[in-house]
């Protein structure tokens, strides 16, 4: 796209629904683009356009959002729910949810953060702990 030129948001929502139909049409590129009536030229130019858009908008967000935990124990309704603490939702990062008690020191939690924002393995699922004494 050059430069001081508006996205055409209509075209690329089109060329993003050709790509979805692509990736399920088991198809060849050249037999999708026939069928669609589509030219191969176009096809490719958006293919790679769309990724690198969609590339740079998973680099612009933050991959870890820090949290600043206060010492405080709220009592009452907090003992209820506990902490939740959810990491990595995007598509192609880990996921993680926590649930920890409400009144796990601070100290614990940041620890488990760390741990885990710092873990080379890829996480999926969810994980419930209870404090231990």
């Amino acid at each position: 796209m050059a430069k001081g030129q508006q996205r055409d948001l209509k075209r690329e929502a089109f060329w993003r629904r050709a790509l979805a139909r692509f990736n399920t049409s088991g198809l060849s590129v050249r037999g999708f683009c026939a069928r669609e009536r589509l030219t191969e030229p176009c096809f490719y130019a958006w293919r790679r356009v769309i990724r690198q858009r969609d590339a740079e908008q998973e680099q612009s967000r933050p991959a870890f959002v820090p949290v600043v935990v206060g010492d405080a124990v709220v009592q009452g309704e907090s003992d209820a729910s506990g902490i939740v603490v959810e990491l990595g939702n995007a598509p192609g990062t880990r996921s993680l949810t926590l649930r920890l008690p409400a009144a796990m020191p601070v100290r614990q939690v940041a620890e488990l953060v760390h741990a885990i924002a710092a873990a080379p393995a890829p996480i999926s699922g969810s994980i419930v702990t209870e404090a231990r004494p």
